[in-house]
Formats: C-alpha cells, sequence, structure tokens
C-alpha cells in the first residue's frame, strides 16, 4: 500500500496529523505534497514541526496566484508527480483548493493512463459536509471532491444522510468515523498551559470572550469588519466582559486601514501557538468565529459557539444547541450571547471520539487487502 497526501493549510495539517503519525508507525509507504496554498507560508511550517509530520517530498509553489492559476499550477503538478510515483491512494482532506486540486489531478491520471497503470483510489476525509449555500467556494469544493472520491469517510450521520441526498453512494465505500480533530482534542488537551496563556493577557477561567475572524466574506469588507468589532465592544460593554481577538494575518491587514480608536473591551493580539490557541478556547465563555473547524472544536471541548456566518456546513452542531448562526446582525448576535452566557455546555462527542484515524487506518487497510 503506497499512499499520497495532498496538504497545505493549518486545518488540514491539523487534521491529517494523527493518520500521518499512525502511517509512520506501521511503517506504512507514504510521502507528502504540499501546494503551499497559504501565502503565510511560515505558518504551515509551524504546524508541521509542532505536529513532527515528516518534511513534504514535493512542494508546488502555487502560493499568491490567483483562482485560475493555482489550479493549473496544482492539478499540474500533482498529476506529474503521481506519474512518478504511482500511489495506489490519494488522501485529501476537508474542502480546499488544495484538496479539490488533489482530486482532480488523480481523477485525469486514472483516465490517461489507467490502461497501462493501476488506478489511484480517491479517499476524501471529512466527506459530505454541506451548507447549501453556493455562495461559499467551500460548497462546491465539497460537492466537486466526493463526486470524484471513491472512499469517503463522513464525519456524522448527517454528512452520510446528505451523500443520499445526492445519490452520491453508489459505487462508492462511505464510512461514519467521526472527525479527526477529535483525535487532537484528545491528545493535547491535557497538555494546556491555562496558567501561562491566561496571565499574558490577564485573563481568568470562563471570564471572557474569545474571537476569531478570517473569511473573504467577513474580513475582506471593511466597514462590515468594522461594525462587527464595534458590536464586540458594545456587546463587551453590556456584559462587563473583555474579548481576546488573535487576529489572522488576513484580518490584520484589513484592520490596519481601519481607523479604529483605543478599544476598552478587545484586546487584539497575534496569532497563537497551538497549544496556546485551545487553552484560549478551553478557557473562554463564549467562542465568536466565522470558522468552521472551530464550531466542531467548541462542541468537542464544550465551549459555546456564536458563527458570525450566514450559513454553515457543521449543522449538526446547530442541532445539538452548541453553537448558533447569527448571520452580522447585532441583535442576533447579542441575543446569542445572553442565551450562551446564562448557560453553559458539556464536553460532546457528537464529532469524533478520538480514535478517528485508527477507525480510518484500519478501513483502508481491509480494503486494500480486498482491492
Amino acid at each position: 500500500m503506497k499512499i499520497c497526501i495532498v496538504l497545505s493549510t493549518r486545518p488540514e495539517i491539523i487534521k491529517l496529523a494523527s493518520l500521518i503519525a499512525i502511517l509512520k508507525k506501521n511503517k506504512i509507504n507514504f510521502f507528502l505534497i504540499n501546494t503551499n496554498q497559504h501565502y503565510i507560508n511560515i505558518m504551515s511550517k509551524v504546524f508541521f514541526n509542532f505536529f513532527k509530520i515528516p518534511k513534504p517530498k514535493y512542494n508546488i509553489n502555487a502560493s499568491g496566484s490567483k483562482y485560475g492559476g493555482f489550479f493549473s499550477k496544482t492539478i499540474n503538478g500533482i498529476e506529474k508527480l503521481l506519474y512518478k510515483e504511482k500511489p495506489d491512494y490519494l488522501i485529501v482532506q476537508g474542502d480546499t483548493n488544495t484538496a479539490l486540486a488533489g482530486c482532480l489531478a488523480a481523477s485525469i491520471y486514472n483516465r490517461k493512463y489507467l490502461i497501462d497503470h493501476k488506478k489511484i483510489n480517491i479517499v476524501h476525509i471529512e466527506a459530505g459536509l454541506r451548507s447549501f449555500d453556493e455562495r461559499m467556494p467551500e460548497e462546491v469544493n465539497r460537492k466537486l471532491i466526493d463526486q470524484l472520491s471513491n472512499i469517503l469517510f463522513v464525519p456524522t450521520k448527517i454528512d452520510l444522510e446528505n451523500l443520499k441526498k445526492e445519490r452520491l453512494i453508489s459505487n462508492k465505500k462511505i464510512f461514519i468515523v467521526g472527525n479527526t480533530i477529535s483525535d487532537i482534542i484528545r491528545k493535547y488537551t491535557p497538555l494546556i498551559k491555562k496558567d501561562k496563556i491566561l496571565k499574558r493577557f490577564n485573563l481568568f477561567k470562563k471570564k471572557y470572550f474569545l474571537i476569531t475572524l478570517h473569511r473573504p466574506e467577513t474580513v475582506d469588507n471593511p466597514k462590515k469588519l468594522n461594525k462587527l468589532i464595534l458590536y464586540f465592544e458594545k456587546i463587551g460593554k453590556k456584559f462587563e466582559t473583555k474579548f481576546l481577538f488573535p487576529v489572522h494575518p488576513r484580518t490584520k491587514n484589513i484592520i490596519k486601514k481601519l481607523n479604529i480608536k483605543k478599544l476598552k473591551f478587545i484586546k487584539f493580539t497575534k496569532p497563537l501557538e497551538f497549544i496556546d490557541f485551545l487553552t484560549v478556547i478551553k478557557s473562554c465563555r463564549i467562542i465568536f468565529t466565522d470558522s468552521g473547524g472551530i464550531q466542531e472544536e467548541s462542541s468537542l471541548l464544550g465551549v459555546p459557539c456564536v458563527t458570525i456566518r450566514t450559513s454553515t456546513e457543521r449543522q449538526l452542531s446547530i442541532k445539538k444547541k452548541s453553537n448558533i448562526l447569527t448571520g452580522y446582525d447585532y441583535k442576533r448576535i447579542f441575543k446569542a450571547t445572553t442565551y450562551f452566557n446564562k448557560k453553559q455546555i458539556k464536553p460532546s462527542k457528537v464529532f469524533g471520539d478520538g480514535y478517528v484515524s485508527n477507525k480510518i487506518f484500519k478501513l483502508l487497510k481491509k480494503i486494500d487487502k480486498n482491492l
């Protein structure tokens, strides 16, 4: 069994780390291709080092390329590498442009070289998620990746039902396994350094709110971002609670252009290291975010989540009432804050039991044996 893993972004690196560790431990023949999708490459390097992930065998320098240019470079580059390496499996995670490029490259390879070479099985980890909002680029990516993949690992029953509704279950191997982020939460939560990071910001457990914003539709519009920051300042004042706001590089560039006066209830800081970030999530009273992954992480950690978006692909978090979708409306954000400020939630295993990568590895071995 020879495996190619295509990755690049922070969520991909984090969520694939536990599976990569298992492949290493079991001496499986695998290699990594990094597309360098994120232009701030140093962020990726930090996570590769922290999780002790082997240096990618191949790097495709696609950072900074516009949408069409990125896909042109990565698909062409990955296809050539697949022809050179001839893996049995290509694994992608989530809904990124990198994941889609990997699937497209493997699909093209299978069409071009199937007569002379063995087919590459395309494996999608975190399959079946749907926001039902095609204004999100990731929604289109998810649908295409699921179409192109023939082995799908879905996090929950809801995600399986999404695939059934789209009639994507014929001729595919589909397994409900949970989300690999639960493996990371299980492993690293005991290591959180509560006192150190909280003391640095003069914060106390469950006595502050946390903000993360990075999505283009949230932060690329200066007026919208400015309004949100003022909303949070107003909420901080009403609840007499400070916000910690680790600022994503994308968001930082926009905030710099805003004429924001000194804020009393919001503390801006640079992006935090993984354990520090896990600590501030676990220790906050409520997290306000536009991230998809944090909706899962907060549920696993037992932290209420207010999602500053108009749609979400993490439908189960809404159903289980650990997450409230507010859009960008102040009244709805305030109402959600009022609700969660009085009601805390318990850590949940709805997104995984912490041993998801083990399940995936065992299933891949079983599939490989029967091919």
